[in-house]
């Protein structure tokens, strides 16, 4: 079971001119193949036969490979190509080790050959030396394989569904197409790779003994002289009766395995070229250490402009006042509600906080839905919605009559003057609705239930969810003065110094800082790591030119990302056989949560086939879906650097606000892509570390979310007031 590094058949795209060898017995083969594919494939070939003198064949492996290299040399002047330099496959039908596909070293000969100097060493190497000592041509030897592995790439242009090679003839051996995973010699477990099986070995062992007849002990080779055909049907019949669940065709190989060492060379040569045009594509979304820093430096710099009073208007980073100035103490108690709206869909909670020794927090919650048409609708019609939604939570309570203090998580860009209001600045995440732009949220909630007269509310405090989020990881962890969300979208706060926070009076102690660095990038500060991928999906988003660095590392723009790089692909024909299913070019398709599944460890090729699949990529195959991974590797990857490099600024400004040679501090995180994708918080963290090294950061995860984090701030906001009091 020999590895050949042969890793595709031919998929009828493979054009150019190709030089075949093929040598297996006292005879060789040289042959110029020309393969084009202008709407229907064809293959012409001209071929020399050659004779190997019985000396050569017992002489040295010196004479045998110069014997070879005139013999090209020959064929080449020929046909008038000396001076070009051609792509070559070289089949060599003897045992052989291979390490790679232009490796092949000899393990020992047969079929009377007996050159010395040649077993144990490579012979491609052999042969590479041979024609450089003559110095008259050059050629450039792409793969060496064996004639098992030519008859399947011969029948495999023909067929595509060819994937098994058979040589019963003076000889015998099989090659096929195994699952990487199953092939412990060579590293790496994604896609396939032909298997040389030299089976002819097969009984060595005395596997056979019990079967073989005294004749067979006699004889050391069988002939298949008794009529050719005979055996073919008999021979089909039989795989049929011992495999009735596999539909098997028996193609005949008309061209030899020459032709199969060409469409081998032919496919490699495919592969090599797309896989470098590939990579060129890709490495526009692959960045280096110096951009990350650089993009860590202009956050730092757009960070500065939102706090300061003269340049904030410009400033993409808004750094709001979010005027939460205290993280819980342990004495908050009571019972709260708190609305969490960030997206399509939203929760109401009953949060009951205890205080003192065995202090605790207990939450109810119920998720409802927002209808796109009401997300689009009126802002009457939205928060109407919404408080039809609380009165059937508080009536699932058995809570319709109480006055309880309410936390308005509401994770939208809003400016803020006190904690009970928020101004909202634009909507994102999809949401349009009319008439909410420039208005306090608080009170148009109030507004609406004042417009219900179910009940009433107190409305303390309207929070963001990264603000939240930050608050539900502080309750356990006092070192938690950072929230992130990468989810749907993303966003941080941060404990900062009141010095630096020009927009709101006073120096004393610190504020929360709601950053809303979705919009970092808005006046070109990422132009230079835009992709062209990039800039289609802003394009076609809901507010294009908006929320530049959001629409690079959030859930709602990844799968879109992957999407038109798919697209791209396939229409250079690079990916899918160059077909294209209508589905794919439907805008949202490739969800997030798909690169998620499709980069989990766990998850086999053929499961990422499925989901491809679902796609309508139906014809989409094993080379398809790993290139399909990579391409989503390497789109999630960049988002978790450019979140690293965000959170890095972030860290190191708190480090310096506080004149720290070390910091160490916890991040509360939330979010969906955070939670479930299975490599982003590794890379995210590594990054981070890379480029904060004087930051000993603790992601900590939020597991219930910043509904309990707005009531948290709620519970703050009605101690710190009875304190007032």
């Amino acid at each position: 079971m020999l590895p050949t590094f042969v890793r595709s058949t031919p998929d009828g795209t493979e054009t150019g001119d190709f030089l075949a060898l093929d040598l297996g017995g006292t005879n060789f083969r040289v042959l110029l193949v020309r393969v084009s594919s202008n709407g229907k494939q064809k293959v012409e070939m001209e071929n020399q036969i050659y004779a190997i003198p019985e000396n050569i064949m017992r002489g040295s492996g010196t004479e045998l490979f110069d014997h070879i290299a005139e013999c090209l040399a020959n064929f080449l002047e020929k046909l008038g190509i000396k001076d070009k330099k051609l792509p070559l496959g070289f089949t060599f039908s003897f045992p052989c080790q291979q390490t790679k596909l232009d490796e092949s070293f000899l393990v020992s000969w047969t079929k009377g050959f007996k050159a010395s100097g040649v077993e144990g060493r490579d012979v491609v190497g052999l042969l590479r030396k041979a024609i450089k000592k003559r110095g008259d041509f050059d050629i450039d030897i792409v793969a060496v394989i064996n004639d098992t592995v030519g008859t399947m790439m011969t029948c495999g242009y023909d067929d595509h569904h060819c994937e098994i090679g058979l040589i019963v003839g003076t000889g015998t051996n099989a090659c096929y197409m195994e699952e990487m995973r199953h092939l412990e010699l060579v590293d790496g477990d994604e896609g396939r790779m032909c298997v040389n099986m030299e089976w002819g070995a097969f009984g060595d062992d005395g596997a056979l003994d019990d079967i073989r007849t005294e004749f067979d002990r006699e004889i050391d080779a069988g002939s298949l002289n008794p009529g050719k055909q005979l055996f073919a049907r008999r021979l089909n019949k039989m795989v049929r009766l011992l495999v009735p669940d596999c539909d098997v065709r028996f193609l005949r190989s008309e061209d030899g395995s020459g032709k199969g060492a060409a469409m081998v060379t032919a496919v490699a040569h495919r592969l090599a070229k797309q896989h470098a045009e590939r990579q060129r594509i890709l490495n526009t979304l692959r960045l280096s250490r110096d951009q990350l820093l650089e993009v860590k430096k202009r956050m730092e710099e757009e960070m500065n402009r939102g706090l300061a009073k003269k340049t904030h208007a410009t400033a993409t980073v808004k750094m709001l006042p979010t005027f939460v100035r205290s993280t819980p103490d342990g004495t908050e108690r009571g019972d709260f509600l708190a609305l969490d709206l960030g997206g399509t869909n939203f929760r109401v909670l009953l949060v009951r906080v205890r205080s003192g020794k065995r202090r605790s927090v207990e939450m109810h919650n119920k998720i409802y839905t927002i209808p796109q048409d009401i997300t689009q609708g009126t802002g009457e019609e939205l928060f109407d919605h919404i408080v039809h939604c609380i009165a059937d939570f508080l009536e699932y309570m058995g809570m319709k009559g109480a006055l309880l203090p309410l936390g308005f998580t509401f994770s939208f860009p809003c400016h803020q003057t006190r904690l009970d209001q928020g101004i909202l600045i634009k909507w994102t995440k999809g949401f349009k609705a009319s008439g909410c732009e420039g208005e306090d949220v608080a009170t148009l909630l109030k507004d609406a239930i004042h417009r219900s007269e179910d009940f009433d509310l107190d409305v303390v405090a309207v929070v963001n969810d990264t603000v939240g989020t930050m608050m539900t990881c502080g309750y356990e962890d006092p070192q938690c003065e950072v929230g992130l969300i990468v989810g749907t979208g993303t966003n941080t706060c941060y404990m900062e110094e009141m010095s630096n926070v020009e927009l709101v009076d006073g120096d004393e102690g610190r504020m929360c800082v709601n950053m809303e660095w979705g919009a970092f990038g808005d006046r070109g500060e990422l132009d230079d790591v835009c992709t062209e991928f990039d800039r289609a999906v802003d394009d076609q988003s809901t507010y294009p030119g908006k929320q530049r660095y959001e629409k690079m590392i959030s859930g709602m723009y990844l799968g879109e990302i992957v999407r038109n790089v798919l697209l791209d692909f396939t229409a250079k024909g690079l990916l899918f056989r160059g077909k294209l299913s209508e589905r794919l070019k439907t805008r949202g398709i490739f969800e997030t949560k798909f690169l998620s599944q499709i980069e989990s460890d766990r998850l086999a090729l053929r499961q990422v086939r499925s989901i491809l699949q679902h796609l309508g990529l139906t014809s989409s195959t094993c080379d398809d879906s790993i290139l399909v991974k990579e391409v989503c590797s390497v789109v999630s990857k960049r988002a978790a650097q450019l979140c690293g490099a965000g959170l890095s600024a972030v860290v190191d400004k708190i480090r310096l606000n506080r004149g720290l040679e070390k910091l160490s501090i916890t991040v509360g995180v939330d979010g969906t892509l955070y939670k479930l994708h299975p490599h982003f918080a590794t890379f995210m963290r590594e990054t981070l570390r890379d480029l904060a090294p004087n930051c000993e950061v603790t992601l900590v995860q939020s597991e219930d979310g910043s509904g309990k984090g707005a009531a948290l701030i709620t519970a703050v906001a009605c101690r710190l007031r009875d304190a007032g009091k």
